[in-house]
């Protein structure tokens, strides 16, 4: 039986990989700071389906010493401060966790011979992203030639670009995990249950948290800022297909590589569209730093290496991920504002 750690595991991506990793027959470990809002909510409903789960609490800086002590097979690094606003607050808190944090995963990791799959972000890419053809539309940004339709690729460029100190620590972080042989995913919008958004991290579970709660939701920028989604199922798939290549016979051919996760081009969304779909009417603030006017990604390599392709259709998915939040709310009450 082959040991997974999960950084992280208590929150959103964590929580969902845990038990997927349990179906596959892993031995699995979790560890987590629990100290982002939702952690303990996720933590409580990880105890009770999976008792026998062994989770620690654990600080960033302490994460190596479980790798070394537990010597797993795969890490699975989701572990991260994941807020843009926080990231210009307080970029050196910043990069310690996604910088020199990752980098420390990474090392312990490659020093007991695991392998190693970690989340990036799509803000790697900076705002190069808006200096591309742009077509404006009446709900929507939309990318012009060469990308419309089809996507931003991984070889687009990460240089010369404004990419707010998010961006650079996850950049960073990306950059070391694949020098020491794992596989790195620049993540688009990703949402579904055992999320809690907030206002710049997951916008999806915000604005629906909102709605649910009757707050009103702003807006920064026009509204027609628009972005792949991708369901958390469709997430862990992948994952999981990843583990498996990293595990496998051929496992060189994956050491290193980067994989855009995404809804790509045929499940994108704009700001204003999912207002209008929950008939939220939002107000409107100042732009933000380096916010990309359209993202989403071209995804045909992971279809390619990994037969993968997104299979939730973004209505669906929505659905989901507001009667879970809906139900949530109604056990655990209402979040702070944030």
């Amino acid at each position: 039986m082959s040991k997974a750690l999960v950084t992280g595991a208590a929150g959103f991506v964590g929580t969902n990989m845990m038990p997927k990793l349990l179906e596959e027959g892993f031995d699995v470990i979790g560890v987590d700071s629990l100290t982002r809002r939702g952690t303990d909510s996720n933590l409580a409903m990880l105890a009770s389906k999976f008792p026998k789960l062994d989770l620690r609490k654990r600080e960033i800086e302490d994460m190596p010493s479980v790798i070394y002590s537990e010597r797993p097979d795969i890490v699975f690094h989701f572990a991260a401060q994941v807020a843009v606003t926080s990231s210009v607050d307080n970029p050196t808190r910043d990069f310690k966790i996604n910088a020199e944090g990752s980098f420390n995963v990474a090392r312990a990791a490659a020093e007991v011979g695991a392998a190693i799959i970690y989340t990036s972000t799509n803000k790697v890419y900076g705002n190069n992203t808006n200096a591309v053809e742009i077509v404006e539309k009446e709900t929507r940004y939309e990318f012009g030639e060469p990308f419309a339709g089809r996507g931003l690729p991984e070889t687009f460029s990460i240089d010369a670009a404004h990419h707010t100190p998010y961006g650079v620590s996850k950049l960073v972080g990306e950059m070391y995990v694949r020098e020491f042989g794992g596989i790195a995913n620049r993540c688009s919008c990703m949402y579904g249950p055992n999320q809690f958004g907030i206002v710049d991290q997951g916008w999806i579970s915000h604005i629906a948290t909102n709605k649910i709660l009757s707050r009103p939701t702003v807006i920064y920028g026009n509204g027609k800022q628009v972005r792949d989604v991708l369901h958390i199922n469709d997430v862990t798939r992948l994952f999981i297909s990843q583990a498996r290549a990293l595990l496998g016979p051929d496992a060189a051919g994956f050491r290193g590589e980067v994989f855009n996760v995404g809804g790509g081009p045929q499940k994108t969304l704009s700001l204003l569209e999912l207002c209008t779909a929950w008939q939220i009417p939002p107000s409107f603030g100042e732009w933000r730093p380096a916010d990309q006017k359209v993202f989403y990604c071209d995804i045909s390599k992971a279809h390619r290496l990994l037969g993968w392709k997104p299979e939730v259709e973004v209505s669906d998915g929505l659905d989901d991920l507001y009667s879970w939040t809906e139900r949530t709310l109604r056990a655990v009450g209402p979040p702070s504002e944030a």
